[in-house]
């Protein structure tokens, strides 16, 4: 989607809990072996123990908010997106975030796409701004706590580690060092059922029925998981002008993802880029993991910290999320 109307990231953030699990606690326990923790992608993630997930999201809101004195009054849309069953209290995570942070008149909408929904809540925020100018302010929050998986975390997948905790972004119209471009978003749901077999906070595999030659839907989802990519960033890409391989080097200083480890990263999202774009990518993550749907807006709250774009200088940043979605969204600094 073609953003026409100014849409301004005014503030990203991260909030995450003081506790640490490092690699080397892991192989003491014998989770994972020596060299299983020096080929991950972090060396320790935030462990949010009894501390509801939602909780973490409105955290990370106030920090949020409070970077830009923006008051929650005055916000007209709250997206949230989590991954933790049952979310530990709340029937609506999204409205009980709302109404703690005094967003008393906001609509609260919840999202569930996995690892994608810190892309599809700023998309869905920036696709309501483009549509109503009534919009002004959108909070797109997300959070995680995965210390009910039935498994140590550091098992979750190869050199993939789930980190706990949140991130907040504040969508505007007037101020805000980075504006929203464009828009791609791509899905493949007939990849669900294999997409992997197992639920993360179920210790055993889901059956299938489909064929078992690939009994937990790997070598189909790593297809159709980099070929979504591949349809996201092309359609953001376009609509920001930028279909032209030399026209994207020129002007996309930074491409970021998920905070997964660097096989599924090379083999799944670098190969589903223009070649042009393959050596801007950058990862992040490395004192988090896996933020579950929060990887894209905490590498745009990193970006951001690191003040990593020059004036005129744009980033893609990709989301996906099993299932199969994606995301890719492309900023720039002004």
């Amino acid at each position: 989607m073609k953003v026409e109307r100014t849409i301004r990231i005014t503030a990203a953030t991260t909030w995450l809990p003081d506790a640490r699990y490092p690699a080397a606690s892991a192989v003491a326990a014998g989770a994972i072996t020596a060299e299983q923790a020096a080929g991950a992608a972090c060396s320790a993630v935030p462990v949010g123990a009894a501390v509801p997930a939602w909780w973490m999201g409105s955290q990370a809101a106030r920090q949020c908010l409070g970077e830009h004195g923006v008051d929650p009054v005055e916000i007209d849309l709250v997206t949230y997106a989590g991954m933790t069953p049952g979310e530990e209290d709340p029937w609506s995570p999204a409205h009980r975030l709302a109404r703690v942070l005094g967003a008393s008149r906001a609509v609260a909408i919840g999202l569930a796409q996995m690892s994608n929904g810190g892309a599809a809540g700023i998309g869905w925020a920036a696709t309501l701004m483009q549509a109503d100018d009534s919009v002004r302010h959108a909070l797109c929050t997300t959070a995680g706590n995965f210390s009910a998986l039935p498994y140590d975390r550091w098992q979750t997948a190869p050199a993939t580690v789930f980190g706990d905790g949140a991130t907040a972004v504040l969508l505007g119209r007037d101020e805000g060092p980075l504006v929203i471009r464009s828009l791609g978003s791509a899905g493949r749901p007939l990849l669900e059922e294999t997409f992997p077999a197992f639920h993360p906070f179920r210790p055993l595999p889901e059956p299938v029925s489909g064929p078992r030659e690939d009994a937990l839907g790997f070598a189909s989802n790593l297809k159709g998981s980099r070929e979504v990519i591949q349809e996201a960033v092309g359609i953001a890409l376009a609509d920001a002008g930028l279909g032209d391989e030399d026209t994207a080097r020129e002007r996309i200083a930074l491409v970021s993802s998920n905070r997964l480890g660097a096989q599924v990263t090379d083999q799944v999202v670098r190969r589903a880029l223009p070649r042009a774009l393959r050596d801007r990518y950058r990862a992040f993550g490395a004192e988090t993991g896996h933020l579950g749907a929060g990887d894209l807006p905490a590498n745009l709250a990193d970006i951001l910290a690191g003040d990593l774009l020059g004036a005129g200088e744009c980033a893609l940043l990709i989301g996906t999320g099993a299932g199969v979605t994606a995301g890719a969204i492309i900023v720039e600094r002004e």
